[in-house]
């Protein structure tokens, strides 16, 4: 894992220092931290996208009709959380990884907490089949 400064990370990504450095002092990025008094940040790690998720992006018109509004925001929030999860993309183990999580800790979780321990529960599973094979 290399580290880059936040002014060299912004570059990158066509971004302002600034709005990059606010980013990392709210906790925007997973492996963001301090040296010293200079932000780093992995230099691989992808610019978060903070947009809503609107039900509509997520269900066409035809489903959403036969869904409640709890419903629909319901999917839209696993949604978001599936595009900050570092699994989102393999759907098969994003959705096996979700359904493992209780309805009470997904209503008390932010999306990106809910993001953060679905990629844990992926990285104990990772360490376990290591673990056998090392035995």
């Amino acid at each position: 894992m290399a580290e880059i400064t936040l002014k060299e990370y912004a570059g990158r990504h066509g971004k302002a220092p600034v709005s990059v450095r606010q980013l990392a002092q709210r906790g925007g990025f997973r492996t963001a931290h301090k040296i010293g008094r200079d932000w780093v940040v992995d230099e691989h790690e992808p610019y978060p996208d903070d947009r809503r998720v609107k039900p509509s992006e997520v269900i066409n018109r035809e489903a959403m009709g036969g869904l409640t509004r709890t419903e629909q925001n319901s999917i839209a929030r696993g949604e978001r959380v599936r595009r900050l999860s570092k699994w989102g993309d393999n759907t098969l183990t994003f959705g096996r990884l979700w359904e493992r999580l209780t309805p009470s800790l997904i209503d008390t979780c932010t999306p990106e907490q809910l993001a953060q321990i679905v990629d844990l529960l992926k990285e104990a599973y990772d360490d376990g089949v290591a673990a056998g094979r090392d035995e």
